[in-house]
């Protein structure tokens, strides 16, 4: 991470045919976008990789549909795509894999994924495993947050963090009816328009007896 990569250099990477025993690509903070992580997805030798972060880059749809399509990291646990300029589409793809059966943590933080992709992520039925779901700042409302809380897979999950969103009580209280995570430990909705009726939907929950941080506010008041 850290580097000047562009697109030319991401693609020269996603053409590696020789790392079959790779299972972190850490590529963080670079410049490329699409057509790089493209290629990346498109990658059929690291069978292995375990660990995939792409975060601060200008992926688009475009990077995050071939990403999302990819068959071959079966034992991918981390994907870190935070920062970038991922939209819904890019979202429904990347919930719709039905490879990666042993990820623990998805963050798509500060993206674009608004409702629609939230919705996507939320219908996902494959993630069993996963224990961290990031999706700050992604200008996701009721809808989205109705269906992430709708979820009935993420049974381990841990950590859940929706700051900085448009979340209002209609989707607060469907988080706070979710009776499948009950190993959840830490809830953020920060930043966003959780009035009296969420809050309180919020900490009726009762099968959340793991749960040491919850975070809201009530600014927003009508």
């Amino acid at each position: 991470g850290d580097n000047l990569i562009k697109d030319e250099g991401a693609i020269s990477i996603g053409l590696n045919t020789t790392w079959a025993s790779l299972e972190i690509l850490d590529l963080e903070n670079n410049r490329f976008g699409d057509k790089g992580a493209a290629m990346i997805g498109k990658n059929r030798t690291w069978s292995k990789l375990i660990r995939l972060n792409l975060s601060s880059n200008e992926i688009g749809d475009e990077g995050a549909l071939s990403i999302g399509s990819n068959t071959t990291w079966t034992k991918l646990e981390v994907l870190c795509l935070q920062r970038n300029l991922i939209r819904h589409q890019g979202a429904k793809a990347i919930g719709q894999n039905t490879q990666w059966v042993n990820l623990t943590k998805l963050s798509l933080s500060e993206n674009i994924i608004r409702d629609k992709g939230a919705i996507e992520i939320g219908r996902n039925r494959v993630w069993t495993e996963l224990e961290e779901l990031l999706l700050d700042d992604n200008v996701i409302g009721n809808d989205g947050a109705k269906a992430l809380g709708e979820n009935t897979t993420w049974r381990n999950l841990k950590v859940l963090s929706l700051a900085n969103n448009k979340i209002g009580d209609e989707g607060a209280i469907s988080i706070g009816s979710n009776k499948t995570w009950v190993d959840l430990e830490h809830l953020n909705l920060q930043e966003n328009k959780v009035g009296e009726k969420g809050a309180a939907a919020l900490k009726s929950n009762s099968a959340w007896k793991n749960l040491s941080w919850l975070n809201y506010d009530q600014k927003y008041r009508w």
